[in-house]
C-alpha cells in the first residue's frame, strides 16, 4: 500500500515540479528534491483538508450562534482562525495529529521524536489564528537553510511534523 500512496504523491508533484523552473536560484536547491516535495506537498493536503473542515465548521457554528449577525470576510476569517488554534492546539497535544495529518500518515513530535508539550503545541500554532502569520511562518524557512522540513516557529519550539 505504501507504494500505492507514494506513486499518487509523485503523481502530484510531478506535474507541480514542471512548472517550477530550475533556473531559478531561489529554488534550485528544492525543485529536485523529491523527499522535500513530498513533504511539504502532503503537509499543505493535510492543512487544506483540515482548513476546509474548519470553514465548514465556522460557517455553521455563525449560522448556529450568531443568525442574525452578518460577518464580515475579516470577521469570520479571525473567527476561523480562532477556531482553528484551538483545534490544532488540542488535537495535535492530545493525539499528535489533526484529521487531515491522520489521514495523509503524519504527526507532530519534538526533534527528539517524543510527545510535545501542550506549551509547545500552543505555540506553533500561535501562527495559524491569522492565516497571513502562517504565510509568513513558511516564508520564514527560505531565511533559515538548515532543517527545512520545519516550520519556522516549529525551530523555535524544537517540533516537526514527520510520518509514523
Amino acid at each position: 500500500m505504501k507504494k500505492f500512496r507514494a506513486s499518487s504523491i509523485k503523481d502530484i508533484i510531478n506535474p507541480i515540479r514542471h512548472v517550477i523552473s530550475s533556473d531559478n536560484i531561489f529554488l534550485t536547491k528544492v525543485v529536485h528534491n523529491f523527499p522535500f516535495q513530498e513533504h511539504w506537498i502532503t503537509r499543505f493536503l493535510a492543512i487544506g483538508l483540515d482548513y476546509i473542515l474548519l470553514i465548514l465548521v465556522t460557517g455553521i457554528t455563525k449560522d448556529l450562534v450568531f443568525p442574525t449577525w452578518h460577518f464580515s470576510f475579516i470577521d469570520y476569517m479571525f473567527m476561523t482562525g480562532l477556531m482553528s488554534f484551538f483545534y490544532f492546539t488540542v488535537t495535535e497535544s492530545f493525539f499528535g495529529y489533526t484529521l487531515g495529518k491522520r489521514l495523509f500518515v503524519l504527526k507532530v513530535v519534538t526533534v527528539n521524536g517524543d510527545k510535545p508539550s501542550f506549551k509547545s503545541i500552543a505555540i506553533r500554532n500561535v501562527s495559524k489564528i491569522f492565516f497571513v502569520f502562517l504565510i509568513l511562518d513558511l516564508i520564514g524557512i527560505y531565511f533559515t537553510p538548515n532543517r527545512l522540513h520545519q516550520r519556522y516557529i516549529e525551530k523555535i519550539t524544537h517540533t516537526k511534523v514527520e510520518k509514523f
